[in-house]
């Protein structure tokens, strides 16, 4: 069914409710108000029901065997895309306990028995016009945030490339990390995080002037002391963002030359100070900045690149995080095959941990 047939279609309820007797003059009120109907006796009939066919409203009854009406209402809002789903849970007019726990359980409303059955379609209605202004503007939000996302990836990008000749540094780290965040233990979700929040700890480089940035060669002090103002400007680039994701890469941003040490940038954090994301991002960029050819620089090897975080394990990294660094250093090196940058010519070679 397409959109437009479906926006013309009447509306579906879900009546859930053991007993017979309510469903069906239930049934019929409604039928004669020109919805669809469909039944079912308890709550795990009515989830099984709605996993073949979406209702737009369900109306549960509370008290019912296998699956109550607040559990029914629980199992929905766990959902992801339920959460404008309407619910109506119907209880007796002076039981207010139930009454509190169908709000505290998501439930849209509730419909006190006996019910009207002459004003009920019209109930119906009215809740349904406001889950679709809920779901409208939910979806609103959603494209908004997803813009400003986009906005933000896009600077990142435009840094990167501003800083050498290939995006690829951003998708070979961001792996990394991630990589390094599942052997930590990190959940599904947080590695998924990490892997869209990582390719933004760059993102302040695009106010750092041009001469600065693309310097060959090591930076002045005065030089450095303007590099190192990319994490502060970061951070201000992605302060009170509303998404989860955004403001991990705001973390990130802010402390992802942070060291072990305590001799840092910007704020010199000392150990499990730092944030864990901002400790494993730190050392995905170094590896990848490190084994990779730029402009000012010719690649280190591997085993160079390897012996010098294994040589700053306790200093300028978590002594945990190099461990497990070495344990997927395979799995390392399959992402960097992955993701190889084409060769430059006229290189110079870099300064050991020139890490911009």
């Amino acid at each position: 069914m397409n959109e437009l047939a479906q926006e013309l279609a009447p509306p579906l309820v879900l009546i859930v409710d053991d007993d017979l007797l309510q469903r069906l003059p239930m049934r019929k009120a409604l039928e004669q108000d020109g919805f669809y109907v469909l039944e079912a006796e308890n709550g795990r009939a009515a989830w099984e029901l709605m996993q073949q066919k979406r209702p737009d409203l369900v109306i549960s009854d509370v008290m019912m065997p296998v699956m109550d009406g607040f559990a029914l209402c629980q199992t929905i809002r766990s959902q992801t895309g339920l959460a404008h789903l309407p619910v109506l849970l119907a209880t007796s007019l002076d039981d207010m306990a139930s009454i509190k726990h169908a709000y505290q359980t998501g439930a849209t409303d509730f419909i006190t028995k006996p019910i009207n059955w002459g004003l009920l379609g019209h109930r119906v209605r009215y809740i349904l016009r406001g889950a679709r202004t809920a779901q409208a503007l939910a979806d609103r939000e959603l494209e908004l945030l997803r813009t400003r996302m986009e906005i933000i990836r896009r600077l990142g990008q435009a840094a990167e490339y501003r800083d050498n000749e290939t995006g690829l540094h951003i998708h070979r780290m961001s792996h990394y990390s991630a990589l390094i965040g599942e052997a930590l233990g990190l959940s599904r979700d947080d590695q998924e995080l990490l892997l869209h929040a990582a390719p933004m700890h760059d993102v302040g480089k695009i106010g750092i002037p041009d001469r600065i940035l693309l310097k060959p060669g090591k930076l002045t002090e005065d030089e450095f002391v303007i590099m190192k103002t990319h994490t502060t400007l970061g951070g201000r680039l992605l302060d009170q963002e509303p998404s989860l994701l955004l403001r991990t890469a705001h973390r990130i941003a802010l402390t992802h030359h942070e060291k072990w040490d305590g001799s840092g940038y910007p704020r010199g954090l000392i150990g499990e100070e730092i944030p864990l994301l901002g400790r494993i991002c730190s050392l995905a960029d170094v590896f990848d900045a490190l084994t990779s050819q730029r402009p000012y620089k010719q690649p280190w090897s591997v085993e160079q690149a390897v012996n010098e975080i294994r040589r700053c394990a306790g200093t300028a990294f978590d002594p945990k995080v190099v461990q497990v660094f070495l344990e997927v250093l395979p799995r390392i090196l399959a992402i960097k095959e992955r993701f190889p940058d084409p060769e430059l010519s006229k290189s110079e070679v870099a300064d050991p941990l020139l890490f911009r």
